[in-house]
């Protein structure tokens, strides 16, 4: 018996040494060039082949690049020594006239952890054509192109515009007032008035100083619209921000030991919910929860996790997950308060510099 529990210790100490072990990545041309992209053409791909040229398997943890126009695609399996694995590499050029010049970045269980490679090219612009101008939302005869402001992420010692273009559909002026706001952030309409037919936009800025404190930020800010002989006419609209940490004043020692998020899956699913009551009349909840990991050598900071959605919960989890370890965190929904299909999203907030803002998407269906 002492014979065989050495045995197994003597196993899982080398599965543990061998899960730490390093290894190494090449690829033939790591920086592509694509030349002339025509707009109109549609997207564009180019496959990298990466080789492991060490002597231990290469495991991918993930795979980042510098623009949501350019996406990866690859299978997660280990790649063994001396073995390769295709990478396929995306570029969508559609509104993106002019040179481009793109950072694709591998994390794995290379020293160092990222490996960089990137693609290059020129968008030649698509013949222009005539397009009529369509505004989907609107708040009286204001017509809208959003009625969502996303600021993404700000720093504490930034202050950030958005825009919002709209347009008179009346016949008559109308007239666009905001109620209060909170301190740190301003609204403006210009013009204030606008004739029949006139073009405008609304203007907002959110100071993350005044605000204070870093996580995500939702409100829902109110727009006041008065056509003339008619009545004002109120209804909100959407602002959201995500307030990080200055990443550019890190020392070099807070990089070498920074915190590393992961998050094993990004998707929770609920699959088909059934609306239920429970004895008191109240409507019955879903549960499912995701797992947030440290992969990196010092605390993990989280500053929030939060869904802009009043109908999904999220409860459980830790404000500070330490160097390898995990938190669970648990998302609620209530099936009586949507219809047929829930999409929504839960927005994480942390001091993870390679992303500091990650999202889980949240679907359900009846």
């Amino acid at each position: 018996m002492k014979h065989l529990f050495l045995f197994i210790s003597l196993i899982l100490s080398t599965s543990s040494l061998f899960a730490q072990q390093k290894t190494t990545i090449s690829v033939t041309n790591p920086n592509y060039k694509f030349g002339v992209v025509k707009e109109e053409e549609g997207r564009v791909e180019h496959v990298f082949v990466i080789k492991n040229t060490g002597q231990n398997p290469l495991v991918i943890d993930r795979i980042t690049t510098s623009c949501g126009c350019t996406l990866p695609e690859w299978s997660k399996e280990p790649v063994p020594p001396g073995e390769t694995k295709e990478i396929k590499i995306w570029y969508d050029p559609e509104g993106r006239p002019g040179k481009f010049y793109k950072i694709i970045s591998i994390f794995s269980n290379t020293e160092p952890r990222r490996f960089v490679m990137t693609i290059e090219g020129e968008v030649e612009r698509k013949k222009p054509q005539e397009q009529i101008r369509t505004y989907p939302y609107a708040i009286g005869s204001l017509k809208m192109l959003s009625k969502t402001v996303a600021f993404n992420s700000i720093r504490l010692d930034e202050t950030r515009a958005e825009k919002i273009e709209v347009k008179n559909d009346g016949t008559t002026p109308l007239t666009i007032k905001f109620d209060q706001l909170p301190l740190f952030i301003t609204a403006e309409a210009r013009p204030t008035t606008l004739k029949p037919g006139e073009m405008g936009e609304l203007v907002f800025l959110f100071n993350g100083g005044g605000y204070g404190k870093k996580g995500r930020y939702h409100s829902l800010i109110p727009i006041k619209v008065q056509s003339e002989g008619d009545e004002e006419v109120v209804q909100d609209i959407n602002l959201g921000a995500n307030i990080i940490d200055n990443f550019n004043k890190r020392t070099p020692y807070q990089k070498q030991n920074a915190p590393f998020v992961n998050i094993p899956t990004t998707l929770v699913d609920f699959g088909k919910v059934e609306t239920k009551t429970s004895i008191l009349g109240i409507g019955g909840k879903e549960s499912r929860t995701f797992t947030v990991e440290n992969k990196g050598k010092s605390s993990l900071i989280i500053y929030s996790v939060t869904s802009d959605d009043d109908f999904i919960d999220i409860s459980g989890g830790k404000k500070e997950i330490k160097p390898q370890s995990s938190a669970t965190f648990k998302i609620t929904i209530r099936p009586k308060d949507f219809k047929a299909k829930l999409e929504s999203t839960v927005t994480i907030v942390c001091n993870d510099a390679n992303g500091p803002v990650r999202l889980i998407k949240v679907t359900a269906e009846k």
